[in-house]
């Protein structure tokens, strides 16, 4: 039996992504490694958001060289980000990927997962893999994802869909995954209602910009949704998901939105409906609106702000993280200080802060000077970093002392591990007190969710301990 090895860079999506892959490479007879050494089969899922991410898949090449040479038979395929056009080494028209890479064997876009199979036939035609019904598969969402690969049987990662419509200067997805097409509601909560008799508490709902769900102009000229009227095509996904309550499902969220599709409606659905939890990931990447419109970001932080407002209106105790890239295109001095006086007015809980790199083929790479040097960079992001660990640690502080409903994801030993209503890791020990307590859930605590006291934080976790 031949076996395979999957490596994953990138984001929730690349890793649902490799879910689909698990299943259909497993439907192909495949056998899972996680040795590189042992595989037939090594496929890198690779994120290209930053050149760095490219960067750190060609270091892995030296390592792949000598591996084949004591398997001559293994094949190396690179799918995700990174791939523009799916072809193997003896294809016609090759990906530009191979004039870079010579371990390189098979290129394959995302979308084109189905074709997997008749690449590796082109590579190898004297392998013994059997035809199956999802080579013929056009729509790769089609693929049942193996849902428990990556993540813990407490909560999934669901695509709802692929690409992206918004060209931000510095980003590369509209060109590697193409422009934003949305999946058909009717698969999604077949998949949501799979995964709920399953056994999963909560579903995070994933795409490029994922709240832009059923506006692209792909699904307009389409005419998908076109039945829903008026109705918002993600409000009314919610309000769908949300009847799952019934059956078991509990927790809703969704990762990552446009400020621009932040409508009214969707804040009040978020407010309303009992699977939407109180947290929300919107991200912002400048506070200041010169760079705002450099990066292509069409919103002001007056705009940012004023969502910001109704959020905390109409949910009072959420909990609001953010993207932010300092160091981008030509950014100054002062324009970073408005970022960081942003950044604190609006009392963000957490961030994903990076610095920015030039990524070839993007807008920003074509037309604007990466001229920020790499020193600055760096001393910007410690600046914001510190002002981010003081805004943490006061948020942190707000749990102590109140109840938690905590979805445990890890337990090791008597320590079990999980994230609360407001998407913070919480941390408790299952004490000779608090034993006889979890026997109400005969002693298996992951996957539950639980109530916890918590007692106390540290660095970026609460810590607690059980309340039954």
């Amino acid at each position: 039996m031949p076996t395979y090895h999957i490596q994953t860079y990138g984001c929730q999506m690349n890793y649902s992504d490799s879910e689909r892959m698990e299943t259909y490479l497993r439907a192909l007879g495949y056998k899972k490694t996680d040795n590189q050494k042992k595989a037939d089969l090594i496929l890198f899922n690779t994120c290209s958001i930053r050149q760095k991410a490219e960067d750190r898949v060609f270091g892995q090449m030296k390592k792949i060289e000598n591996l084949k040479k004591n398997n001559p038979k293994l094949m190396v395929a690179i799918t995700g980000c990174m791939i523009r056009n799916s072809s193997s080494r003896y294809s016609p028209q090759r990906d530009k990927l191979f004039n870079k890479i010579r371990e390189l064997d098979i290129a394959l876009k995302t979308e084109d997962l189905s074709c997997l199979a008749s690449l590796v036939r082109e590579i190898n035609p004297d392998i013994k893999i059997p035809k199956i019904k999802e080579e013929n598969l056009k729509d790769y969402f089609k693929i049942k994802a193996a849902h428990n690969t990556f993540n813990s049987k407490t909560q999934a990662f669901l695509p709802i869909s692929n690409g992206c419509d918004k060209f931000c200067t510095y980003c590369i997805v509209p060109y590697s995954r193409g422009r934003e097409k949305s999946r058909k509601i009717e698969g999604i909560l077949k998949e949501a209602e799979e995964l709920t008799a399953n056994g999963y508490k909560e579903i995070t709902l994933i795409g490029q910009t994922v709240n832009s769900y059923g506006k692209s102009c792909y699904d307009k000229d389409n005419k998908n949704f076109e039945k829903l009227k008026n109705k918002d095509p993600f409000v009314y996904l919610l309000e769908e998901m949300d009847k799952l309550r019934k059956k078991g499902l509990e927790r809703v969220r969704f990762s990552s939105p446009h400020p621009m599709d932040m409508s009214d409606e969707l804040i009040d659905a978020m407010a309303k409906l009992k699977t939407q939890m109180p947290f929300l990931h919107l991200p912002v990447q400048s506070g200041d609106n010169n760079v705002l419109k450099i990066m292509n970001r069409p919103y002001t932080i007056e705009q940012y702000r004023k969502i910001i407002h109704k959020l905390r209106k109409k949910i009072p105790d959420i909990s609001i993280t953010t993207d932010i890239i300092v160091g981008f295109c030509g950014e100054t001095d002062k324009e970073f200080q408005n970022t960081c006086g942003f950044f604190e007015e609006m009392q963000f809980e957490h961030a994903y802060i990076a610095q920015y790199s030039n990524r070839k083929g993007t807008t920003a790479d074509r037309f604007m000077n990466d001229d920020v040097p790499q020193k600055i960079k760096k001393l910007r992001w410690e600046k914001l970093n510190n002002i981010l660990e003081n805004q943490s640690k006061k948020a942190l502080k707000r749990f102590i002392g109140k109840t938690s409903h905590v979805l445990v994801e890890v337990q090791k030993g008597k320590i079990c591990t999980g994230r609360n209503e407001h998407f913070k890791t919480v941390q408790f020990k299952i004490s000779n007190k608090s034993k006889k307590r979890s026997e109400k859930y005969s002693g298996k605590i992951p996957g539950k969710i639980v109530p916890v006291l918590v007692t106390g934080s540290k660095e970026w976790i609460l810590e607690g301990e059980l309340r039954i």
